[in-house]
């Protein structure tokens, strides 16, 4: 008995302009890594390695307008725009992960990619193993999320920003956790994990500081707390990089909505300072604890409320949200295609 034969399904035209818009971005990037590196080798950290950065500097944040896709525009600017601009700034006053006397590939991916290579070690494996079925299960998560968005006109207000808040976070992290493993796998070495569980942060400190981003908390405690504390005290030194942080995100939200930036996103990293701040009184004033049962729901309660109010409403007032749905869509339906074609295949 033969079944129906679907065909295999071509891609959509946008996704090829996508794929020729990655590697145009690519070449590009490498050889400006190649002039960085030539550049550092003979430049002295200072304000001279700086103007001789600079080219490439200015070149990072237009790079990510070449991708029309949303997601893509959106990582791109994360990763080049933010971490690679801030790492290249570290570089120009010798500091930072990047050094020039690294091999070209160690330098190329340390610097465009949200990696940090432990040199002088060899990888033994891809992952953990204990690592596996949490990876797993995030992975489903994150498919199962998208596909619940075919149901949103069906969801309430809340229901729906929770689904964004889950996509934001396991996209960004499994984004990273891919590269990352890709890189490990091309150079032979064990990277730095960039996530540490951050849904088991018990204070704002903690999931800030030792679990979210982590690379990016390291980077603006070279770059920003670490010359500015000493000077104008603890505090002020967490607000500035918070500020810097915040001001960052703005940069990124406009790659991804596409509109002039209102201040909203800088003022939740802001209040995520602020919340810090008072946590130290706190802890400072009292000897009582809360409990992790406690600790743990009220740190990202405060955090996703706080997410909810300042940096989704934005996305939602210009219909960014929208077209982040339509491109899951079209995903879904894409790889819906291949698993028909792929069962027909079998069948016959």
């Amino acid at each position: 008995m033969h079944h129906h034969q679907y065909p295999w399904p071509k891609l959509p035209p946008s996704i090829l302009t996508e794929l020729k818009c990655s590697i145009i971005v690519s070449f590009v990037l490498t050889a400006g890594m190649c002039y960085v590196r030539f550049a550092t080798i003979h430049t002295p950290p200072g304000f001279r390695r700086f103007i001789a950065l600079l080219p490439v500097i200015s070149l990072l944040p237009v790079l990510p307008a070449a991708f029309s896709f949303i997601h893509l525009r959106t990582i791109a600017a994360i990763f080049l725009s933010w971490l690679a601009l801030l790492k290249l700034l570290l570089l120009s006053i010798g500091k930072g992960p990047l050094d020039p006397s690294q091999s070209f590939l160690v330098f190329l991916f340390t610097a465009t990619l949200p990696v940090k290579f432990q040199l002088g070690h060899r990888k033994s494996s891809l992952i953990s193993i204990s690592e596996v079925p949490l990876l797993s299960l995030k992975t489903l998560v994150l498919i199962c999320n998208i596909y619940l968005y075919r149901y949103h006109p069906l969801y309430d207000m809340y229901t729906l920003l929770s689904l964004y808040t889950c996509h934001l976070y396991l996209g960004i992290e499994l984004a990273m956790t891919l590269t990352g493993v890709i890189a490990s796998i091309i150079i032979n070495m064990p990277i730095e994990p960039q996530f540490n569980n951050p849904f088991l942060a018990t204070s704002l400190r903690d999931f800030w500081s030792r679990r979210w981003n982590i690379m990016l908390s390291q980077t603006l405690r070279q770059l920003v707390y670490d010359p500015v504390a000493p000077r104008l005290g603890p505090a002020i030194g967490l607000i500035t990089s918070f500020l810097v942080s915040g001001l960052m995100h703005e940069v990124i939200f406009y790659y991804l909505a596409s509109t002039r930036p209102t201040g909203e996103v800088m003022s939740f990293f802001l209040l995520q300072g602020l919340g810090i701040i008072v946590e130290h009184i706190v802890k400072r004033a009292t000897t009582w604890r809360p409990h992790k049962i406690i600790a743990r729901p009220m740190t990202i309660g405060f955090v996703m409320i706080s997410a909810f109010w300042l940096v989704f409403d934005p996305l939602l007032r210009t219909g960014a949200d929208e077209r982040v749905l339509e491109e899951c869509m079209g995903v879904i339906t894409f790889l819906e295609d291949v698993a028909r074609a792929v069962l027909s295949k079998i069948r016959n």
